[in-house]
């Protein structure tokens, strides 16, 4: 089972940043993706985007990473200002950090029984590319704890005898964040999600289909997978069908101290008919390393992750020579 829950910015990811993409190298780190969500307003801007999950067996990880307006430091003159929320399954607020305009700083609070806020250290440096982490645990006490570059800046905790839940969904409220008078451009990138799993540290390259390789036996074009575009899809009418390709886009930090797994990330789909489950496939040295089928709803696509921690060939730890140059999905 994976411990990944969400990864990705790409409208196919995430709701409502779709047209909100940018190329500007200012905005995202080059060498794990291609893009980042930019933003551009005024104090007044209301602009939220949300993203979705399975709730967490464990504590629940959220990393991405943030870059504030270039600009002097400003007080944040609006009390309703919000950076992100998160809520269970019954849509209750579990979770927020959220900009006070007493302190000029964002501070990490629990909702539990009674909203508990929590100091804060931190405010947001213009123009610097920042790593954001959000640890959230929801028990018998909810307790959220904000991290800026792997620093602990805000904790909260409250009791939770009324029962709220697991977290099950993120809201980047991107509400009176930013700006005077003036507006300002902001930018989200390399969004994860993660299940009992430090995001600490942790980075995601991602990478897209190029070209078919070994398997071609689905119906549709291999572009329907890399477009961006859920309305593009490839099909199979059969159980055991595969579709295999090579990968482009970035290759990774230059130097990184270990690589933690390999991932493939499908958003998919039944049919009325044919099969009803997907899997996705590692292909190395011409042989085919299955990981176990996930069966998806028929009324809307859901992501389906596939893991591989270990090198499947012979359970060695990853690296950079062994990373696979294959990958592919297999309907089932």
């Amino acid at each position: 089972m994976t411990h990944i829950l969400h990864l990705g910015h790409q409208p196919t990811d995430i709701s409502a940043v779709a047209g909100l993409l940018s190329t500007n190298a200012d905005g995202f780190d080059a060498t794990l993706d291609v893009n980042a969500i930019r933003f551009y307003g005024s104090r007044n801007l209301a602009a939220p985007f949300a993203v979705g999950f399975a709730p967490p067996a464990g504590d629940m990880w959220l990393g991405f990473r943030y870059v504030p307006p270039n600009f002097d430091a400003e007080s944040i003159s609006q009390s309703g200002a919000g950076f992100l929320e998160v809520f269970d399954a019954n849509h209750d607020l579990v979770a927020e950090i959220r900009p006070l305009t007493s302190t000029n700083r964002y501070h990490a609070i629990a909702h539990g029984d009674a909203s508990v806020a929590g100091g804060s250290s931190y405010t947001a440096a213009g123009g610097q590319p920042q790593w954001v982490d959000v640890r959230l645990a929801v028990g018998t006490d909810v307790t959220i704890e904000f991290f800026v570059d792997g620093v602990l800046h805000s904790a909260a905790t409250a009791a939770n005898t009324s029962g709220k839940g697991k977290p099950v969904r993120v809201i980047f409220t991107n509400t009176s964040l930013h700006g005077n008078s003036s507006s300002r451009t902001w930018y989200y990138a390399h969004i994860a999600v993660l299940d009992g799993v430090s995001t600490i540290g942790r980075r995601f390259v991602r990478r897209s289909p190029n070209a078919i390789a070994s398997f071609n036996e689905m119906v549709g074009s291999l572009d329907a997978l890399g477009d961006s575009d859920i309305a593009t899809r490839v099909a199979s009418n059969a159980p055991g069908q595969r579709m295999s390709f090579s990968l482009a886009g970035p290759t990774g930090p230059a130097s990184v101290s270990a690589i933690a797994g390999v991932h493939l990330k499908q958003i998919a789909q039944g049919g009325t008919d044919g099969p009803d489950a997907t899997a996705g496939f590692l292909r190395i040295g011409g042989v085919n390393h299955d990981a176990s089928p996930v069966t998806v709803p028929v009324l809307a696509p859901q992501p389906v992750y596939s893991s591989w921690a270990l090198n499947p060939v012979d359970a060695s730890p990853w690296d950079a020579t062994t990373l696979p140059t294959e990958v592919g999905i297999l309907s089932a």
